[in-house]
């Protein structure tokens, strides 16, 4: 059966043996999502090495004591096997054969194993596995069982498990977020559960239908919230039989009450039949691949690497539901709790952006729906205009611990991330510009961008202080993206990002006064902004200090950095640091991840090619990379200035981080920052893409191994198909109209490409 369905080895992810220890690290790669609801790679047969999770996108849930999380909401993961009374469990009995694939082209996780029970009987067990990616409220698993040397009673047992908890303080202990409400035997209709959180109040409902393909008899039963489905029938040895688990859930944030929703779903889906379900599903993924994928010729680890983190991204965001966003580690684990950060904007959206820009467009009305919250959070903290918390949930409030630690053990320190680091302020508004920039989505600009932007720099104005002695204005007592250095003055980083928000509001202003006065009129009563508070932001602009060293040439990371101990990691920052040294990395000029490197790759034509270059390689020698989100941004700077076979090794290092688990935290989730992070590596970085003036640019230089990389972009409305090579470029516009054209650089070139035509360019390289 799975033979047959698989994709080309260039598409899969394979676990080829059964090793406990690994359980948790396979179940994070091995998560199923579409956005809407993801599902963690756990084995139909259970493990006692395992965490079984299912995540809802925006439905969090609070526990006194603990934290605003993603609430680990009702389980359907799981088909157990009893073959003439004995259980298949890994535990016991042998494992003859193994094998589960991640087929990412089709989003379907496949499972193969044949095991022998203590008394010799062989059991063959094939199935797959698929979040549903058209249908969003649907799920499904189908397989097969071979009783290979026996005849006799087999028994399959499916249901629905609200007995479920999320972690806390590592696995010590363990928090149950879910009520249950109501769970019901609809016989040959299936079984219904239904729960509620108990903070939040928010209810999921989940039903699910078991069936196999030949007469049988049906039981269920109950449990501590749980019911389940036992289906049993006389096997003969060596004839194969089908079953398969058709689920559907709806939570109460779509629709309220969710009992006739689900059902009627489940009825819907049922009638459609699981292989016209199959091929449905199949389809919706060619849709989305055939926009997002990057194809590479000469270099097949790059490219599996590559689409495992395209995979990922893909099936992460909702396009329909802007009151969520995606977390740090997405819907793949527990870690940071399904927490929103700065990774969102500066490091997925432009993934969706340049793919798929309804979902970018979805993902930044998460932060509009928000800004009331925003705006709180700025006056609770003393200031005006908008503050975007450091880590936020369901509500939009700053839900940064104060404090962590080790309730066991009894030991707290204190986290002061929420106090100090307000770039993600900019960082929001500077995404928002993107998105616009992009897709000149002038309804979006009036009705929510402008807003944003206006209120963020209303908040930086509100958030630097006068310094009488430089006559200037600075921004003390903050942390920059270098985590390891807390409570610095004027973080280069936090103050350029700043100035850059006021000026690009004030870009704002003037668009709207020329093009929309009406709007522009509505916009500047509802948020009372007069031409006196503008006369003060345009002073703040002028004034606002940004530490540079003129002898040097070099953005000094913040006020006092250069004055540190400075020890030099040179090559070793690409594997680890000696632990002794990261201890005192506060004390030194040592950086945890991408800073004045990020502001020059995000505000690159703010930069000469010889400042990147000369602040690059100081920088890079001293950043240690204890952060995800770090080796993608070397990959793209490294590659600008010519350091290409650093690029390369940084780009591998990004792409693989959790194929290899080199944090050695995969078993939390995925690092989705580094999933953006590791597209913008090959498009930004590889393919040169920049916006300059506007345009769309390209200054391409491909790693030594690649010998072609084709891929495409969305601009304003449009698609373009573009294909490099060492020695050629070649671009087409793929548009129903031959009059459509757009502006493009290649290299120091601007050229129009127009519809139906193909463009040659060789001689691209302006270095």
């Amino acid at each position: 059966m799975i033979e047959g369905l698989l994709s080309g080895k260039e598409w899969l992810i394979t676990e080829e043996s059964y090793e406990p220890l690994k359980n948790l690290f396979y179940e994070t790669l091995f998560t199923l999502a579409n956005g809407y609801v993801g599902v963690r790679g756990s084995l139909e047969q259970g493990s006692q090495n395992n965490l079984r999770t299912t995540y809802f996108a925006g439905v969090y849930d609070a526990t006194i004591g603990f934290f605003t999380e993603l609430a680990n909401s009702p389980s359907w993961i799981g088909i157990k096997i009893i073959a003439e009374g004995e259980i298949i469990d890994f535990e016991k009995g042998e494992l003859l054969t193994y094998r589960r694939v991640l087929d990412m082209k089709k989003g379907i996780l496949t499972q193969l194993l044949r095991w022998k029970s203590k008394t010799g009987k062989i059991t063959r067990f094939e199935s797959y596995r698929l979040v549903h990616m058209c249908y969003r409220h649907t799920s499904l698993i189908k397989g097969i069982i071979v009783p290979e040397n026996y005849s006799g009673t087999i028994s399959i047992k499916g249901g629905l498990d609200g007995y479920i908890f999320n972690r806390a303080q590592g696995n010590q202990l363990k928090i149950k977020h879910f009520q249950l409400t109501e769970y019901e035997d609809r016989d040959q209709n299936g079984v219904y559960l239904e729960m509620k959180t108990y903070n939040s109040e928010i209810t999921v409902g989940v039903a699910s239908k078991l069936m196999v393909n030949v007469p049988s008899h049906r039981d269920v039963g109950y449990d501590v919230d749980k019911i389940t489905e036992v289906i049993t029938f006389h096997a003969e040895s060596g004839r194969k039989y089908d079953f398969e688990k058709i689920v559907t859930f709806f939570t109460s944030r779509d629709i309220d009450p969710v009992k006739k929703a689900v059902l009627k779903e489940l009825l819907v889906r049922h009638e459609k039949n699981v292989d016209h379900l199959l091929q449905d599903h199949i389809s919706a993924w060619n849709e989305k691949w055939n926009t997002a994928d990057i194809k590479i010729v000469g270099d097949d680890r790059a490219q599996k690497s590559l689409r495992f983190n395209i995979f990922h991204l893909i099936q992460s965001a909702n396009s329909n539901d802007g009151q969520a966003s995606v977390g740090a580690k997405a819907l793949h684990g527990d870690g940071y709790r399904g927490h929103v950060f700065w990774d969102t904007e500066i490091f997925m959206v432009p993934f969706y952006i340049y793919t798929d820009p309804k979902t970018a467009c979805t993902l930044l009305m998460y932060r509009y729906h928000n800004l009331d919250a925003a705006r709180k959070n700025a006056r609770i903290n003393g200031y005006q205009g908008a503050q975007f918390p450091w880590e936020s949930a369901d509500t939009g409030d700053e839900i940064t611990p104060k404090e962590m630690g080790d309730l066991i053990r009894g030991y707290k320190t204190r986290v002061w991330t929420g106090d100090e680091e307000h770039h993600i302020v900019a960082d929001v508004a500077y995404e928002i510009d993107h998105y616009y920039v992009v897709t000149g989505d002038d309804s979006f600009l009036i009705q929510y961008g402008a807003e944003i932007l206006l209120e963020t720099a209303r908040f930086w104005v509100s958030r630097v202080e006068f310094d009488p002695q430089r006559r200037m204005y600075v921004i003390n007592k903050v942390i920059g993206p270098d985590e390891y250095h807390e409570h610095v003055n004027n973080s280069v980083f936090t103050n350029f990002m700043a100035r850059w928000n006021i000026n690009k509001a004030f870009e704002y202003i003037e668009k709207m006064k020329t093009f929309y006065p009406d709007d522009w009129n509505h916009l500047k009563n509802k948020i009372s902004l007069e031409n006196e508070e503008l006369r003060t932001w345009k002073d703040v602009v002028q004034r606002l200090y940004i530490p540079y060293d003129e002898q040097t040439g070099l953005y000094e990371e913040f006020e006092g950095y250069f004055n540190l101990e400075d020890p030099i990691l040179r090559e070793n920052n690409l594997h680890s640091v000696p632990i002794e040294l990261e201890r005192k990395a506060s004390e030194t000029t040592l950086v945890k991840q991408a800073d004045v490197i990020l502001l020059q790759y995000l505000l690159n034509s703010h930069f000469t090619q010889k400042s990147k270059k000369l602040n690059f390689e100081y920088y890079e020698p001293r950043t240690t990379h204890s952060s995800s989100l770090s080796p993608s941004i070397h990959a793209i700077l490294s590659n600008e200035i010519g350091d290409y076979s650093k690029s390369y090794k940084y780009f591998m290092k990004a792409a693989r981080i959790d194929l290899d688990d080199s944090k050695k935290n995969t078993i939390e989730g995925i690092h989705a920052a580094s999933l953006g992070g590791t597209w913008q590596a090959a498009i930004n970085g590889f393919a040169g893409m920049r916006i300059l003036d506007g345009k769309l640019a390209f200054n391409p230089h491909l790693p030594e191994k690649w010998k072609k990389m084709d891929f495409k972009i969305k601009w304003r409305g449009e698609t373009l198909n573009i294909s490099v090579t060492k020695e050629l470029i070649e671009v087409s516009l793929q548009t129903n109209s031959k009059e459509r054209f757009i502006d493009i650089v290649i290299g120091q070139k601007t050229m129009s490409i127009k519809g139906g035509q193909i463009y040659m360019i060789h001689d691209f390289n302006s270095s």
